[in-house]
Formats: structure tokens, sequence, C-alpha cells
């Protein structure tokens, strides 16, 4: 195997950029009723086969402009204004995604919303009798390992009066919306995410009772597996870096979120958000997600929904935003070999050899982990059971085997064989390295890292505002600043520039192994 060459000293956080981080900077069920299908205009294209061209010669002629520049202190990425949002209230955005299914049957967005957080009632405390709940043996978060945190505060939630209620506690309000283009794929069949963050109102003067709801939009590509099908929306966000006045900043975003560009569907669709989409797709690759990072009681929890088609026909209404797998959160348990966890084994056999490469890599923006969703847990949490600290989970029982076997993985690909001496690349670092990259680790590192964030040859990762990326009042995080937005601003310039077309192929991010059990 070949060696790979990691540069030493540290790359601090403006040196260092990462691509593929969780904003916040992180099932498919099929028509199990047999009475509702979604409507044709927002049927799923075919996934492109894994040799078709990224570059379709057919599309549409975009001329190379080398003078086109993308700032990462810019509306390009993300978008703040208070003008803006309030076009952006949860309840139209749910008001359309019910609109847009089109079953004779929905709930209202108000209900929808407290189904979602009902999730977190057990059955016997659930709001509602015919919903899933953290102790349903159908639902689809927990299939790999049993709930920790049944019930949760924010299960409370279900019973509230003020979820879009102005200046009510409970009030989801938006606070950004995030361009993520930089999560196309090499087999482009989305153009990446457009996210909508809401922040509980609660959370601007209470520490203790924080909520964020990530609505994370995967736009389809109108030219599946051609990537310059997804251009136009690329140059409409760069574009929106040299517009100040909210009246147009509004127009248009409201034009993409609600209405869509020429050739698109809008972004806010049942589709983006994974309806008839297998739950064991992996992040930002072909299916949107809802994503909760919460704060009610202790420990800090995060978890995932994905718009799904009631499979038990006992429901009142047949669309549910359902309980899903935290996508690249392996169950922690897992990395300890005293444990004897369904699945265990073979997480810790697949894991030096599938997933030590990536995690090896020797700049931030490269590293990455493709955990296979067999694998992953149901929840991402600071502390207690579902604490994805991997590095103290693998050394409590004393048994290093797996550590053993990630060493013997590096030295025998001589990975980091040019690290500094005071700082190698270990297996230690690897396990660090692998938390960072889950929900949890990503949004409070110095949790798991301690306050330097090392992780290994040479590398730090950045900072964060405790345990968030983007706050209730949309202050951003050192993290974001420094790194992810600078390294999104660089992929989204070089692709609207058109002019460098190997680039814009290295910049998209890989699809998993086709291989990986499921």
């Amino acid at each position: 195997m070949a060696a790979i060459v990691f540069s030493r000293g540290v790359k601090w956080l403006s040196a260092a950029v990462f691509g593929g981080a969780l904003l916040a900077g992180c099932g498919g069920p099929g028509p199990a009723t047999g009475e509702v299908t979604p409507p044709d205009n927002s049927a799923k294209p075919p996934p492109p086969k894994p040799d078709d061209p990224i570059f379709d010669p057919n599309a549409p002629n975009v001329k190379c402009d080398a003078s086109i520049s993308v700032s990462g202190n810019s509306r390009a990425l993300i978008v703040r204004d208070p003008e803006v949002l309030e076009a952006f209230k949860l309840d139209r955005v749910l008001a359309q995604i019910i609109a847009r299914f089109g079953a004779p049957s929905a709930p209202t967005g108000e209900e929808l919303l407290k189904r979602l957080f009902d999730t977190q009632n057990t059955t016997a405390g659930g709001a509602f009798a015919d919903n899933l709940h953290c102790d349903s043996p159908e639902n689809k978060a927990f299939k790999n390992a049993p709930a920790v945190g049944c019930p949760r505060a924010e299960g409370g939630l279900a019973k509230s009066d003020g979820l879009f209620t102005p200046g009510h506690a409970d009030y989801f309000y938006p606070v950004a919306l995030v361009n993520r283009s930089d999560l196309m794929t090499k087999m482009p069949v989305t153009c990446g995410e457009y996210r909508i963050v809401y922040a509980k109102w609660s959370g601007r003067t209470d520490p203790n009772n924080r909520v964020f709801l990530i609505f994370e939009a995967a736009l389809q590509n109108p030219s599946p597996g051609n990537v310059m099908g997804c251009w136009p929306v690329a140059k409409l966000w760069s574009d929106l870096q040299g517009v100040s006045d909210p009246a147009v900043l509004t127009d248009r975003l409201e034009n993409f979120y609600f209405e869509g560009l020429s050739g698109f569907q809008p972004v806010i669709d049942p589709i983006h958000f994974s309806l008839k989409a297998p739950d064991d797709e992996g992040y930002g690759h072909q299916s949107g997600q809802i994503r909760l990072s919460q704060h009610m009681q202790d420990p800090w929890d995060m978890r995932e929904f994905r718009l799904g088609l009631d499979e038990t026909g006992a429901a009142a209404y047949p669309m549910r935003l359902m309980p899903a797998t935290v996508k690249n959160n392996p169950i922690p348990g897992f990395f300890d070999p005293s444990l004897n966890l369904p699945n265990g084994d073979a997480f810790r056999s697949q894991f030096p050899y599938n997933e030590t490469l990536d995690l090896a890599a020797a700049d931030l923006k490269d590293i990455r982990m493709r955990t296979t969703n067999m694998f992953n847990a149901g929840e991402s949490s600071l502390e207690g059971e579902a604490e994805t600290n991997y590095l103290s989970i693998a050394l409590s029982s004393g048994d290093t085997s797996l550590l053993d076997n990630i060493d013997m993985f590096l030295a025998q690909g001589e990975l980091g064989k040019d690290c500094p001496p005071d700082d190698p690349l270990t297996a230690e670092a690897i396990l660090n390295r692998a938390s960072v990259l889950t929900c949890a680790g990503c949004h409070a590192p110095a949790k798991f890292l301690g306050p330097e964030r090392k992780i290994g040859c040479g590398l730090v990762w950045p900072s964060t505002m405790g345990e968030v990326h983007i706050d209730e009042k949309g202050a951003l995080s050192e993290a974001l600043t420094d790194v992810f937005l600078p390294r999104r601003a660089e992929v989204l310039q070089t692709f609207v520039q058109a002019c460098d077309m190997e680039a814009i192929s290295d910049n998209l991010l890989p699809m998993p192994p086709s291989d990986l059990p499921k």
C-alpha cells in the first residue's frame, strides 16, 4: 500500500478546512397502505449508473468565468437577515410539505410537529395513541440498539400550544438559511442540501431549555448524474453575496425554497426529506432529513427524522415524520470488545479496514467516516450510554484488541510516518477523529477531546460555541467562520466559475462502497 504523506506542524483554523461537517457548522417505507401515492411531480428519478459521466456534453452551455469570487463570510453560504427569515416561518414550511404530499387526509402542520416530539415519549405516556414512540418495536431509529433516552423531556412539546406562537417559550423561529451545495457527491443525484435552522425561543435565555430543529432538504438534480445540472442553483447562491436589499433577497430565496428554479422542484417538497428513500442511505448522499439538537434535560442529545409513510395501516394519517438512525454515529458499545452486543464483533472486524484510511487523512477537509447503517445508533449524546466518546469506551474494559488492529493497519500502510514525533497518528487519534465526526462530537469537540482538541499528526479540531455552531441569535462558531465556511466558499467558487472540471470533480464527495452491508 502506498504511503500517505502527512505535512508537519499544527494546521490551525485558517489553514485547515473541512467540507463535510454537519450543520450546524451532521426509513424508506414505501406505500404500505396501498391507498396513498405521493404526487408524480415529486417522483424520485432513478439513480445514475456508477460509470455514468458526471459532465454531460449535452448540458446547458456554461462558460468559464474565472472572475467569479465567493467569500466565506457572505450570504452565498448562509443568510441570517431577520427581514428575510420572516418569510420562512415553520408553519409555512410544514404547510407546504403537507400540501405537496397530496394525501386526501393529512394532519395540520402543528400536529405533524407535535407528533415528531411525541416520538420521544413512551407508548404509555404518548400524546397520540397511533404515533411511533421511543419504545415502539417498529421505531427504526432503534432497530440496531434500544433507546437510551426514553422518554425525554422534549416529548412534552407534543402537548404544547405555543410551537407557532411568537414569544412563547416553545415557539420555533428561523435563525438561518444554509447553502450546503458542497454535499454533492460523485454520483450527483442531488445538488446538495439546502437547510433551514429553527431554534426554540426559550433557549435565548435558558441554557437548560434549548432545542434546534433543522430541515435539511436534499434538492434533486434535474439531470441526475450530471453535476452541471446543479449549476443554476450554485449561481443563485453565489449571486446573493452581492445583494443587500432584504426585499430582493427574500424574493430570490422564497422562489428557490417554495416555488423552485426553472426546471427544479422547490426545496420544500416531501421528496427532499427522504420520502420513498431507504433509511439506510448515508448522510449527505441522495436523501435529506430533519434533525433535532436538544437540551431540555441532560444529556444534550441529537436525533434524526425522515418523512415517510405509515407502514402499520393504523395511523390516522399516512404521512409521518419518522425517527431514523443518526447517520455516521456508530453505536458506542461497539467500541468495547468486552460487551456482547449484536453486530459488535462484525463492527470491530470491519472498522480498522473500512474506516481507518479515511479517518487518517492529512487534512481536516478529507477526514471522513462512512458508517454502514446496521451499525448506527438512534441518538447521539454528550453523556451517558449514547455518548460518542469512542476512545474512552474502547479503553474502559482493558481489552485493547480494536486499538491494536487499528495500529496494525496504520503501520502496514505507513500512515502518519511523517507526523511530528510528539504528535503521532495512533489508534487513539483515529478513534478521537471518529468521535468528532458524530453529531455530538462535531457540536461539542472539547467534551471528547479536551480544550486543546488535538486529533493527531499536528491537526486540531476547530471549536464550537459549547454545543452548537449556530445559536438562537444567529451567532456562528469559530469552526464555521474560520474553517467550514471558507472551505464551502472554495468549493462553490470553483463550481460556479466552471473553469476547472478536474477540481470540480475532486470536490465532489465520494459515494459509500456499494457492497457494504445495510
